[in-house]
């Protein structure tokens, strides 16, 4: 296709897809996940980078690939907030039809957006629920990958406990949804989309389990280590914010403490 033509086509044509990356300073993994998008067999998405304004390399390999994403690209960088303010600037520059934020230390499987597409041609016209795909965990040798799947069940359950059942790395959002019940509360440090789960679930969206491994995580990154304090200032503000009872939150916040504290000590044991 002609470029000019190519680019007519992408400034009037709505993607079923808006693809979210975020990052800073992601200069170490951050062409991993570029090559995971440009690799896809389906072409039909946008690809919205949302740089903080890196210090190191990313900038550089981000325009190293501009060109090969055939006008598929738009990068901004630009100081943030934080994560979810990122997140969130992404989202308000999406034109596609689902937002899938996909950040810059995972990727995802060569024919994931194949399949995704083919699960939503299947879906009744006026149906556009949340899709909670698989995600598959990288660990560290020995250790061999584990695929986590998610379903009903386990949702419903981690809903009433004000947990989140699904896995936001591995899920798609419509942005008629977004829409509907808003972004995300950036005054959270690393748990605004446990927070915008539940808001989900108390709106009645509709989520769609699937078993299709869409995208890899390795173990480490911003939801698997991070310090107590964050955690403990985010589960302030959402016990806060979710439980409207005092006694009520303090209870969550004790039995949340106790868990913390038990499953930091049994990976201290298990390594």
């Amino acid at each position: 296709m002609d470029k000019q033509i190519s680019k007519i086509y992408q400034m009037n044509h709505t993607p079923l897809f808006s693809i979210v990356t975020v990052c800073y300073n992601s200069e170490k993994t951050i062409a991993r996940t570029l090559e995971s998008v440009l690799v896809q067999e389906f072409k039909d998405y946008e690809y919205i980078i949302v740089d903080g304004n890196s210090k190191d390399n990313t900038l550089n390999i981000l325009h190293e690939y501009e060109s090969k994403f055939e006008g598929r690209m738009k990068i901004k960088s630009e100081p943030d907030k934080g994560i979810y303010d990122a997140f969130n600037k992404g989202i308000q520059r999406s034109n596609g039809i689902y937002i899938w934020i996909v950040n810059s230390d995972d990727y995802i499987e060569p024919q994931a957006l194949k399949e995704l597409a083919q699960l939503i041609e299947s879906f009744p016209k006026d149906y556009l629920p949340i899709i909670a795909s698989s995600m598959r965990f990288i660990h560290q040798s020995p250790i061999p990958p584990t695929i986590y799947t998610p379903n009903e069940e386990l949702c419903r359950k981690s809903y009433k406990s004000l947990g989140m059942g699904i896995l936001h790395p591995a899920t798609l959002i419509p942005r008629s949804i977004y829409h509907q019940i808003g972004i995300y509360d950036d005054r959270f440090s690393i748990s605004a989309d446990i927070d915008w789960f539940i808001r989900a679930c108390d709106a009645r969206q509709p989520i769609y389990f699937s078993s299709i491994v869409s995208i890899n995580m390795y173990y480490g990154g911003i939801s698997t280590i991070s310090h107590f304090s964050k955690f403990y200032h985010d589960k302030t503000i959402f016990f806060n914010k979710h439980s409207h009872n005092l006694i009520q939150e303090k209870f969550y916040l004790f039995r949340w403490t106790i868990k913390y504290f038990r499953n930091y000590l049994m990976s201290k044991i298990k390594n």
